[in-house]
């Protein structure tokens, strides 16, 4: 499997046979950079903001995603599980989904804009293989929460997501507030924009993967 990341919150998944998923296509003008134009069979939309649901921009036709579901796109299995996107349930920017994929044998999770501490999520992505994670405050979750969601699920390798970065024009934090609450040797920046894993990670302790964003 192949993950590739697109920025902000977006991410292409692409399956050994090719399958090819992207969750949260951003609108460039929102965030500040332009989102790559790249083809998909699927699109995932955590929510129906248009710094995550600008599905016009993914090329291919794609079938989308945007509802609590189980279902499966050829090889890919796609479960979606309701949280909130603010720490009032909902009361400020409404409701979440966070898409779990079974692909090539391997766990992904997508936690799109959680903006709390869920507990019954935890239960549900407890030791994935990978965790797509929202790291950069104001809109999600924190640098803070979203350890405590690392600390609690304990994955196997966490992609931090939806922080700032050069372009970037939201009023986020970058990313190593995140990354400095973990001990440096655990943490990876890559100077690829591509995660590419054969077999399931077996990590003693959960490494941290910076991707450098994609642009086509």
């Amino acid at each position: 499997m192949k993950i590739q990341y697109l920025g902000h919150a977006c991410f292409r998944l692409i399956s050994d046979m090719g399958t090819t998923l992207v969750c949260d296509p951003f609108n460039g003008e929102t965030v500040g950079y332009c989102m790559p134009r790249v083809r998909a069979d699927v699109v995932t939309v955590s929510h129906h903001h248009d710094d995550h649901d600008c599905v016009d921009e993914v090329c291919g036709s794609p079938a989308q995603i945007d509802c609590e579901v189980t279902c499966c796109a050829d090889d890919v299995t796609v479960s979606s599980l309701p949280t909130f996107h603010d720490e009032v349930k909902g009361a400020k920017r409404g409701s979440n989904l966070v898409f779990c994929f079974e692909i090539d044998g391997l766990k992904v999770v997508h936690m799109g804009d959680v903006g709390l501490f869920d507990e019954n999520i935890v239960g549900r992505i407890a030791n994935c293989d990978i965790l797509m994670l929202p790291v950069g405050g104001t809109y999600t979750v924190d640098a803070q929460t979203a350890k405590k969601y690392v600390d609690a699920a304990n994955p196997n390798i966490v992609l931090p997501m939806h922080y700032k970065c050069d372009g970037c024009t939201l009023d986020i934090a970058p990313v190593n507030d995140f990354v400095n609450l973990f001990n440096p040797d655990d943490v990876q920046f890559d100077v690829s924009d591509s995660l590419v894993i054969q077999d399931v990670p077996e990590n003693a302790r959960t490494k941290v993967v910076v991707l450098r964003r994609y642009v086509d």
